[in-house]
C-alpha cells in the first residue's frame, strides 16, 4: 500500500484539526459528548471520562493569569515570557503574552486570547483584557 493511500485512510488528528482551525482565524477546542467537559491539548479521548466522542466548539478567549516566568534575552533572541492561563472553558493553557511586562501583581489579571497568524503554524497568545 502506498504512503498516500495510508495517509488518506487515517482519521484526522485532533492536533491537525486544532491547527487548521487556527489558520482560518478561529480557535476551537474539543468538548466531550459524554461528560460535557471542554478540554485542551487536542487528543483522541476525553481526559475526564475517556470517551472518544467529542465535538469542536469555539474557545471562549477569556482567561485569568495563573502563573508566569520571564525569560531573559539571549544573544540570538529577545526576552519573552511564558504564561499559564486558567481559561473560562475550564482548563489551563500555556502560551505567551507578547509585549506585556509581567510581575507578581499580574497574577489573577484578566487576559484575552488572540490568534497569532504571523507565525507558522498559527498559535494562541494572550493580551490584557480591555
Amino acid at each position: 500500500m502506498s504512503e498516500q493511500a495510508t495517509t488518506a485512510a487515517m482519521p484526522e488528528s485532533p492536533e491537525q484539526r486544532f491547527v487548521a482551525e487556527l489558520a482560518t482565524g478561529t480557535a476551537k477546542v474539543q468538548q466531550c459528548a459524554e461528560c460535557g467537559q471542554k478540554f485542551f491539548q487536542p487528543r483522541t479521548h476525553c481526559p475526564h471520562c475517556r470517551s472518544p466522542r467529542y465535538s469542536w466548539e469555539p474557545l471562549s478567549m477569556k482567561g485569568v493569569l495563573h502563573s508566569y516566568t520571564n525569560l531573559p534575552a539571549q544573544k540570538d533572541r529577545a526576552a519573552y515570557n511564558v504564561v499559564l492561563v486558567d481559561m473560562a472553558d475550564g482548563f489551563r493553557m500555556m502560551s505567551t503574552c507578547p509585549g506585556m511586562e509581567l510581575d507578581m501583581s499580574a497574577i489573577g489579571q484578566q487576559l484575552v486570547a488572540q490568534i497569532d497568524l504571523g507565525c507558522t503554524p498559527a498559535r494562541i497568545v494572550f493580551g490584557a483584557a480591555a
